[in-house]
Order: structure tokens, then sequence, then C-alpha cells
């Protein structure tokens, strides 16, 4: 029977998640978004795409501590080792008030879930509710080699990227799912989210408000 030994880091306090948002203008379309960084900067404008089609985003840049897995060895004693290394990430906001792009969302999440299906060829989906107030998720296959995904949040897509470790020389695996489970937390009046969480899988609650006209009419709070 083989054993596992963990090298986990050390247990520390909660991270502490600010809201950068009340920074200036150009912040704003921080809102509902709470970092657990010491600073973010507006860095301009650029297009991205969602969903095949441009967008004009706002664009912020940001280094935060990422645990990640930085050695796997199988074998009589299999052992995982775990570190806290500084990555940049840039997120980049796109305003969706005629909600164009989350009724896309909804028609391709409905789609493939009705079908329980999981993957859609090019995404994976994920939804979290609390009330009335929820938010919609995309990950590619792959989410932490591809190193992005998309969020929708009260009339707004950000969309997260990994650029890179600040010592090329310090890596790891499992980058984007510890930036989401520790550097990001989605605040709508008293719901707090995580982008998205494992198990991925079709469901019912969704398909439910779906057929009852849910998303046509409701915004968040």
């Amino acid at each position: 029977m083989s054993l596992l030994v963990v090298q986990a880091m050390p247990e520390k306090s909660r991270n502490e998640f600010r809201d950068f948002s009340q920074k200036g203008a150009n912040y704003k379309p921080l809102e509902n978004l709470r970092f657990a960084a010491d600073n973010i900067i507006y860095s301009g404008t650029e297009q991205i795409s969602v969903f095949g089609k441009d967008y004009l985003a706002s664009k912020f840049s940001l280094i935060v501590n990422v645990k990640v897995q930085t050695l796997c060895a199988i074998g009589s004693i299999n052992t995982e080792v775990y570190e806290q290394v500084p990555a940049d990430f840039e997120v980049f906001i796109v305003d969706d008030k005629d909600r164009n792009i989350h009724d896309t969302y909804i028609r391709e999440m409905y789609g493939l879930w009705n079908k329980k299906e999981l993957f859609s060829g090019e995404y994976f989906f994920d939804f979290s509710i609390k009330g009335n107030n929820y938010v919609l998720s995309s990950m590619p296959s792959l989410v932490n080699v591809n190193s992005f995904y998309f969020v929708w949040v009260n009339e707004r897509v950000v969309k997260v990227v990994f650029k890179g470790f600040r010592d090329k020389a310090k890596g790891g695996w499992g980058v984007m799912d510890s930036f989401t489970s520790d550097n990001l937390r989605i605040q709508i009046a008293d719901a707090e989210f995580k982008a998205y969480q494992y198990p991925l899988r079709p469901q019912k609650r969704f398909i439910e408000l779906y057929k009852k006209g849910f998303f046509k009419s409701h915004k968040s709070a």
C-alpha cells in the first residue's frame, strides 16, 4: 500500500479580500470584485473576444501570491509539495448592460446542461446563486494550462488571465484554481461567491430557473 505525504505551506490567517473600486473613476468596473492583493493597477482599455465577438474592456493588472504544486512524486510514498509564489495576472472587464453576453451565456448553458452534457467543445460552465443574486462562469478545457476564464457578474463580464510567475525559475501547477480559491471573491449585496467550484456539473436548479423565465427579467442587487 502506498502512502501519501503532503508538504503544504504553514496555515495562515484568512486572506483579506479588498475592494479596489473606490480608487477612482477608472476603477468603478471592479465593483463586486474583491482581491487578496496589495494593489491593482488600471492600464487602459483593450479589445477582447467573448463568445466569438470583440468587446472593449477595461484592463487591470495585479500581483498576488498563489499556492501551486511544485512536486508530485509517485512511488511507495507519494509526495506532493506546495509553495506560495508571486504571479502576475490581468483582469479585463466588459460592460454588458444590454445583457447580450448574459443571454448568450444562458442559451449556451441551457442547451448543454439540458442534455446533461458538461463541455461545449470550447467551455465548461458553472452557476452559483444565493437568494436572487448569481454568477455565471465559463472555463476552457484544462483551465490551469490555458490560463484564463470568464465570469459574468451584475451586468459585467470579467476575464481573468494568468500572465506568468514573477520569478521565472519558480512556478508550479494549479495556478488558476489557486487564484480562484485564495485570491478572488465576488460580492453582490450580502452574497459572496467564488468564480467557480468543483465538481463542475449540469445543475438542475439552473434548468428550473431557465424554464420559469427567471433569467429574462431578473437583475442582481
